[in-house]
C-alpha cells in the first residue's frame, strides 16, 4: 500500500495519496518525535516539517532505499536540531528518552482482551526501562524490522535484539499474574 502511495505522490503529484500517507504515518512519527522533545507542539511541528520536506522532494522518492528508516531518521535529526536551536538539553543516550502515548492496535485477538487486562499491559509497558520501551514500541507497535530500528537509533542489530528480549522478559514477569487470571484469553505480545 505504501509503495503505491509513494508512486502516486512521485509520478502523479497526487495530493490525496500524500494525505493518506500522512494519516498512515503521522501518529507513530509524532510519538517518536515526542520521545525526544517532550512537547506535543514541537513534536507535531517536527513531523509536519518532515512531511513538508518530503512533499518538496517528491520527485526524488525513488532515491530512498528504505522509506521507514528515512522518515524516522529525518524526524530524529529534526528533533535534535530543534533541541539545539532552542538550546534545550538533548538526550545523552537512548536511556534518557521517554516514550509516551503507547497504544494497542485493534485486531481480533485484542478485542477479546478485557479493558482491565489491556490497562495492565499498558502499565507493564510503561514500567520498562526507556531504551527497552522505545525499541519495543518501534518493533511491536510501529512494525519496524530489527535492522530498521538499528539504523534509526544508530545501534547494532544485536543491541536491538538484546533490548527486545529484555523487554519481553520483563513484560512476561510483570504480566504473569494477569495472564494467570485471564489464561483462557489468547494473548500474543507480538500482535500489539
Amino acid at each position: 500500500m505504501m509503495e503505491a502511495l509513494l508512486w502516486q505522490i512521485q509520478h502523479q503529484e497526487d495530493q490525496n495519496a500524500f494525505k493518506q500517507l500522512y494519516q498512515l504515518l503521522f501518529f507513530r512519527l509524532y510519538q517518536f518525535a515526542f520521545s525526544y522533545l517532550k512537547s506535543k507542539e514541537n513534536a507535531e511541528e517536527v513531523v509536519n516539517d518532515v512531511f513538508l520536506s518530503l512533499w518538496q522532494k517528491r520527485h526524488e522518492l525513488d532515491n530512498i532505499s528504505n522509506f521507514n528508516v528515512y522518515l524516522y531518521v529525518a524526524v530524529k535529526n529534526a528533533s535534535l536540531n530543534l533541541l539545539r536551536k532552542n538550546k534545550l538539553p538533548a538526550p545523552l543516550s537512548l536511556n534518557d528518552l521517554t516514550v509516551n502515548h503507547l497504544h494497542l492496535s485493534i485486531n481480533p485477538e485484542s478485542l477479546l482482551i478485557t479493558a482491565e487486562l489491556r490497562s495492565g499491559i499498558r502499565e507493564a509497558i510503561e514500567q520498562l526501562p526507556p531504551r527497552c520501551k522505545l525499541i519495543f514500541k518501534l518493533i511491536k507497535e510501529d512494525h519496524l524490522s530489527y535492522r530498521e530500528v538499528a539504523a534509526i537509533l544508530n545501534v547494532s542489530v544485536k543491541t536491538v535484539d538484546a533490548q527486545l528480549c529484555l523487554a519481553l522478559k520483563k513484560l512476561s514477569f510483570i504480566l504473569l499474574p494477569l495472564w494467570k487470571e485471564y489464561k483462557s484469553v489468547p494473548i500474543a505480545l507480538g500482535n500489539f
